[in-house]
C-alpha cells in the first residue's frame, strides 16, 4: 500500500536538526511512506533567520517531488486574502492552522477574507484541535460547525480529531457536515498512548470514526517532528489492524489526501 501522510512540521536545520526535510525524508523511508505533506514553519520560529517561512519551504521542496507544500500566514499582516492568493502561486495545496499556538479565534472577523480566498483557491486547511494552553473558546471544535457553514466549499481538517477532551465535538461537528463532504478528521497523534494521553483516542474510537462518518473522511498525519518513526510506525500499524476493509485503510493512510489534493494516487 503506498502510504501519503499529512502533517509534518519541517524547519531549517539551523532552527530544528531534527525537524529538517532530510530528517523527513529518512523517516518517509523507514516507514515506507511514498509522500507527504510538510508545514512551512510559523513566522516566529523562523523569524531569527530573516526569512520567509513560504518562500524557504518551496525553494526546498524543488528538490522533492515525493513532498507536497502546505503554507503559513502571518496573523500580523492585514492581507490575508494575498496571503492565500501567495501560497497558491508557490504550488503550495494548503495551509497549517494553529489557533492556539497563532493565538487567534477560528470565527475572528480578520480571517473572512481569508477564508473565502481559501475557498476559492481550493485551498486545504488544516487546524490544530486539541487542547494546547490558550483560551479554548477561541479553538473549540464547535467553532468549525459554523466554519463550515459559512464557507461551505471550503476543505479543512480537524487535526487530531480534538483529542481526548474534545472528541464527541468533533465527532458531531463531522457528522453534521457530512453532506458536504469538505470537513476531514485528521487521524494524527491520537494512536500512541504512551506518548500523549490527552490526545489518545485508540482503535476503538477509529473503528467507530469509519462507522459513523465513513473512512473517506479521514486522513492520516504524522506530526514530525513530534512523532518519530518508531510512533509513525506505531499508529500505521494500529490503522493496519483495525477491523476495517482493506479499501478503508487505503482511504485512511493516503487515497483521500491524494484525492483532495489532486494528486495521483
Amino acid at each position: 500500500m503506498d502510504i501519503f501522510a499529512n502533517h509534518a512540521h519541517v524547519f531549517p536545520r539551523e532552527v530544528r536538526p531534527e525537524g529538517s526535510i532530510e530528517t523527513l525524508l529518512r523517516l518517509m523511508d523507514k516507514c515506507q511512506i511514498k509522500r507527504a505533506v510538510a508545514f512551512a514553519p510559523f513566522i516566529d520560529q523562523v523569524k531569527d533567520l530573516g526569512i520567509d517561512p513560504n518562500e524557504w519551504l518551496a525553494q526546498e521542496l524543488e528538490k522533492h517531488d515525493n513532498i507536497c507544500g502546505f503554507g503559513t500566514i502571518d496573523l500580523d499582516k492585514p492581507d490575508l486574502a494575498k496571503q492565500a492568493e501567495t501560497i497558491a502561486n508557490l504550488g503550495f495545496k494548503g495551509v497549517k492552522l494553529h489557533p492556539a499556538y497563532q493565538q487567534f479565534n477560528i470565527l475572528a472577523d480578520e480571517l473572512k477574507d481569508f477564508y473565502a480566498a481559501a475557498e476559492e483557491l481550493g485551498l486545504l486547511l488544516c487546524f490544530h484541535l486539541g487542547v494546547h494552553w490558550h483560551r479554548i473558546k477561541d479553538y473549540h471544535p464547535l467553532l468549525c460547525d459554523e466554519l463550515a457553514h459559512f464557507y461551505p466549499n471550503l476543505k479543512f481538517t480537524m487535526e487530531h480529531v480534538g483529542g481526548l477532551s474534545f472528541f464527541l465535538d468533533a465527532l458531531a461537528v463531522l457528522t453534521n457536515n457530512l453532506e458536504g463532504g469538505n470537513v476531514y478528521a485528521g487521524i494524527t497523534s491520537v494512536l500512541n498512548k504512551s506518548f500523549n494521553q490527552l490526545w489518545y483516542l485508540g482503535p476503538e474510537r477509529m473503528e467507530l470514526l469509519v462507522s459513523l462518518i465513513g473512512s473517506k473522511q479521514m486522513i492520516f498525519g504524522l506530526d514530525f517532528p513530534y512523532n518519530d518513526a518508531y510512533r509513525v510506525q506505531e499508529a500505521i500499524d494500529v490503522i493496519m489492524g483495525l477491523d476495517i476493509s482493506a479499501e478503508d485503510k487505503a482511504n485512511i493512510l493516503g487515497r483521500n489526501l491524494a484525492r483532495l489534493l489532486d494528486v495521483a494516487d
